[in-house]
């Protein structure tokens, strides 16, 4: 039946979107010239670098900060990056710091009015000319105790990944007379790359 068939279609959409997805967040860790995240900052100041032995193999992670995200800014401009079209990717638990800095909500500070106001929509929406994203896709990391996990957030221009698509995701069925019954399937062709590795970086943030 056609309308049983759409929550398999709804279902395979996604979950082939979100490996396009989780393939780009993952091309994060390799930014200014690290691997594995070994050259990510963490939240509070956007300088000091991850350290997953740090604080009794525990890790040293923190929460955004104003200062940190000024100087993740400040990184970028260090390396002649476009100042258009700049994103910051954060996981849920950001965004939820985030709208508790008065800085970045209050009327006082932002001057957005009615719905305009984080505090009445809920949203971040843009810091300091970056856009902010949230995204439940955000990468994880854990320290060198096995057990305490962090989130990575990303700020990066557009140009700092390349996603080429041959082939968007679409879905076919064919019935097999064999087992008097449709075979599904969903499928994509599409490679990710990182192409400007100053471009970006990424903090690692508590989960």
């Amino acid at each position: 039946m056609d309308s049983l068939r759409q929550f398999s279609t709804d279902d395979a959409g996604y979950a082939l979107a979100k490996q396009v997805d989780t393939d780009l967040i993952d091309l994060g860790g390799g930014l200014q010239g690290g691997s594995a995240y070994s050259t990510a900052v963490i939240g509070s100041d956007g300088s000091t670098t991850w350290d997953p032995s740090a604080n009794t193999n525990t890790g040293n992670g923190a929460s955004l900060t104003d200062d940190g995200i000024r100087q993740m800014i400040q990184t970028l401009d260090d390396q002649d990056t476009p100042m258009d079209n700049r994103y910051l990717v954060i996981p849920p638990v950001e965004k939820n710091n985030l709208l508790g800095l008065s800085r970045f909500t209050e009327q006082a500070f932002v001057g957005e009015t009615a719905n305009s106001n984080s505090i009445r929509n809920g949203r971040v929406g843009n810091v300091y000319g970056v856009d902010v994203f949230v995204s439940t896709n955000a990468d994880t990391v854990t320290a060198d105790d096995t057990s305490t996990d962090y989130r990575v957030a990303l700020m990066f221009h557009s140009d700092a990944f390349v996603l080429a698509t041959q082939l968007d995701v679409r879905t076919q069925t064919q019935y097999i007379q064999q087992y008097l019954g449709d075979l599904f399937t969903a499928d994509t062709i599409y490679g990710v790359a990182e192409l400007r590795d100053t471009a970006g970086v990424a903090a690692i943030v508590p989960s």
